[in-house]
């Protein structure tokens, strides 16, 4: 698989700050590593205002990134995975399909080098970012989303027997051939839950590497929202 058939979609929702501080860093670290993996923003439905922002401030970063796709907007709020979905139909000839957060809580270099990874593999995988302090990458995390983090991550055991240390981290890479393969009904955070288990399922290989992370304020997963993760890990229990 050549480096070119890599498309990286970013999913953004009122998240236009933070996105263009991490998105000049990232568009640098893969051309320099990597080569053309193709980025594609895909906002999910901002303010109308912020996204002719985003779209200007993204048309003149092109003129440096190439590779660096026209933005993607609707007008509604439809979910973090409907947005990838919706970014990664844009290329349908690729071989690898990624995504990360808009936030910039993972390093511009940790998606280069997962990428990089799963360019490298021999075989087909899923390869996906985690965040854990048993290694010597740093992690911080706000008090209450670490706490968050671990009783989601004890419900998720629980009710689906997924055992990664970390299911919800915003960087994931798949090869297009399982996505093509499956039907995807997940348009929300759960989408990251419905990714694994659809791994599980066809008996595809997930390789987890651990990463340096940082939250940034500005966090996007609201109680609401988190309260509806915690529902569709119960509700995915069963096919």
């Amino acid at each position: 698989m050549n480096q070119a058939d890599t498309l990286l979609v970013i999913p953004s929702y009122r998240d236009g700050k933070r996105l263009m501080e991490f998105l000049p860093p990232l568009c640098a670290a893969l051309k320099a590593n990597l080569g053309q993996v193709r980025i594609q923003v895909v906002v999910d439905g901002s303010p109308e205002s912020e996204q002719r922002w985003l779209a200007a401030k993204i048309a003149e970063l092109r003129g440096d990134y190439p590779s660096l796709q026209p933005m993607q907007s609707y007008p509604q709020n439809r979910g973090k995975g409907h947005a990838i979905r919706t970014g990664w139909a844009t290329a349908p000839q690729a071989a690898w399909l990624a995504f990360v957060d808009a936030d910039g809580a993972t390093p511009a270099a940790e998606v280069a080098a997962l990428i990089a990874q799963a360019q490298a593999a021999q075989q087909p995988a899923v390869f996906m970012g985690v965040r854990t302090a048993a290694t010597n990458k740093s992690v911080t995390r706000f008090w209450h989303r670490r706490i968050g983090s671990r009783v989601f991550n004890r419900w998720v055991r629980l009710c689906l027997g997924l055992k990664f240390t970390d299911t919800q981290c915003g960087l994931k890479i798949i090869p297009r051939a399982f996505y093509a393969s499956s039907v995807w009904r997940e348009a929300g955070f759960a989408f990251d839950l419905e990714l694994l288990l659809r791994a599980r399922a066809a008996g595809l290989p997930v390789i987890a590497r651990p990463i340096s992370w940082c939250e940034r304020p500005g966090s996007s997963l609201s109680p609401t929202a988190m309260l509806a993760l915690f529902s569709a890990a119960y509700r995915l229990r069963t096919p």
